[in-house]
């Protein structure tokens, strides 16, 4: 179960960096957060605490250097699986990246009571 919550966190990660350019994301977000900074700089903060947040999970199963690895290894599936999709299907990368912060935490929580 931790393994799936690192892969969405991931996911997470790349969402919110892609995000950071508030045209690209759907919803009619855009317009509200147009040309303001801290948008942009919170996003960015927000990915790399999700990317550390996937490698300290998987830091719980595998060593320090094979969790980053690992962690890596799925950003970039995931930002690959992103890129491919967000022009075909918007709202739907979007919308399964806002579904992933709950997913995250209750698949760790279930991961922390079997290991």
């Amino acid at each position: 179960m931790v393994e799936a919550a690192s892969v969405l966190a991931a996911y997470l990660a790349f969402a919110l960096l892609h995000a950071a350019r508030p045209e690209r994301i759907p919803f009619g977000v855009a317009t509200r957060l147009r040309g303001r900074r801290a948008w942009r700089v919170a996003a960015r903060i927000l990915a790399v605490a999700s990317f550390s947040l996937s490698v300290a999970l998987w830091g719980r199963v595998e060593g320090g250097p094979a969790a980053f690895l690992v962690a890596l290894a799925a950003l970039m599936v995931a930002a690959t699986l992103f890129v491919l999709l967000a022009p075909i299907w918007p709202r739907a990368v979007f919308g399964l990246a806002l579904l992933c912060p709950p997913a995250i935490v209750a698949l760790s929580l279930l991961g922390a009571r079997h290991g």
